[in-house]
């Protein structure tokens, strides 16, 4: 299916479908029918413990919250933890490790959970009312030099992979990089693999002008699976204007993350600053490109943990060196209505409450996603 076609659809892929599997009578406009019915997608989950304050597996309180939350799926991380992976012998090894912990994880809550690596398995984790899992990298360096490795995380599940983490690879920049140079030529052959296999580039983290050339250089929509607009607040992990537009003139999908000491200056966080980043990707790039990736655990409850904001404000001091620009002191981590297993369901009725259109929602909580993976993955 065309792009064109399933944009012309999302009324049949985002609204007839979900219409069939939940027939309503009367109530199809709450925000409540509207999530009940729709495709709902975290675009950017934690899979594994990045540090010893994640939960590495998800408790049985949390299985439980999962269930109830009514999400569809969420794309979970499988290289969590880049610190620690660093130091260990093989990441090509540790990281097939990880992927067989969560595959023996799903099988053991099959009741609840299930793998999800096309399209068709997508649906019928919404007809099931199970939550799929999609696996993700956030970094290449599982892949090392060898593209070879990337039919073995194919065949493993993996449909996602950021170009890169917190540090220059072989292939881009990391957005952290002082200095903000372009892809590398091992990058393009990357890009190529990626299409050509059917996994989903991911620019998040990337720089700014290697992912420039990541969108011109991919023949398939390419997204950002968790990043923030740098006109509205100018830290070194958000998107530039120039990237969005590009982004979605290739069919794209630009995801909103729940980090909100990146997506205000104010001392006080509300859903009017998360909002206001989806509307600003509206403005510049239209409404089939916009959707959420929280980056952060997939059912975490808080939305500041004991000294994180600290952590992230000695962050920020190290980098106004290279990033003047970073003139504010961070208050807060998280949009709280947003740090909860049903976000989704709550940024539904936000946008209702602000006004926007059934289909307009279908789309942004999901429905955009689903199209570029559906384009891509198949």
């Amino acid at each position: 299916m065309k792009r064109r076609e399933f944009l012309f659809g999302l009324g049949g892929a985002a609204l007839v479908l979900p219409k069939m599997l939940y027939p309503l009578q009367g109530e199809s406009g709450t925000p409540e029918a509207i999530y009940a019915r729709s495709l709902s997608i975290d675009v950017q989950s934690f899979a594994a413990a990045p540090s010893k304050e994640y939960v590495t597996y998800l408790t049985e309180d949390k299985i439980e919250a999962l269930r109830t939350s009514g999400i569809t799926a969420l794309s979970m991380c499988m290289t969590s933890g880049e610190a620690r992976l660093r130091t260990v012998n093989s990441m090509y090894l540790e990281v097939q490790k990880m992927i067989r912990e969560w595959d023996a994880f799903v099988e053991k809550n099959s009741d609840v959970f299930c793998k999800v690596t096309n399209y068709a398995e997508l649906i019928q984790a919404k007809r099931s009312g199970k939550v799929g899992f999609i696996y993700n990298f956030q970094m290449a360096a599982p892949l090392g030099w060898d593209l070879h490795r990337l039919d073995t995380f194919f065949a493993m599940g993996v449909r996602q992979i950021q170009l890169v983490g917190g540090r220059r690879n072989y292939l881009v920049d990391s957005c952290k990089e002082p200095v903000n140079a372009g892809m590398s030529q091992f990058g393009y052959e990357v890009i190529q693999a990626f299409n050509a296999k059917g996994v989903i580039v991911d620019l998040a983290h990337v720089g700014d002008n290697s992912a420039f050339d990541a969108i011109r250089a991919s023949k398939e929509p390419v997204i950002n699976s968790h990043s923030g607009c740098y006109a509205l607040c100018p830290h070194y992990r958000n998107a530039s204007d120039r990237n969005i537009k590009a982004m979605a003139e290739k069919g794209g999908v630009f995801c909103i993350y729940n980090q909100s000491g990146w997506l205000t200056k104010d001392p006080v966080i509300s859903m009017d600053h998360y909002l206001a980043h989806i509307e600003h990707v509206i403005k510049i790039a239209g409404e089939d490109h916009v959707a959420m990736g929280t980056d952060q655990d997939a059912v975490d409850m808080t939305a500041m943990r004991p000294g994180e904001a600290e952590r992230h404000n000695a962050g920020l001091q190290r980098r106004r060196k290279d990033h003047p620009e970073l003139d504010w002191e961070i208050k807060h981590m998280r949009v709280p209505e947003l740090s909860h297993p049903k976000r989704l369901l709550h940024l539904t009725q936000a946008l209702h409450k602000r006004g926007y259109k059934t289909r307009t929602i279908e789309k942004i909580i999901g429905g955009n996603y689903v199209r570029v993976f559906k384009e891509v993955v198949g």
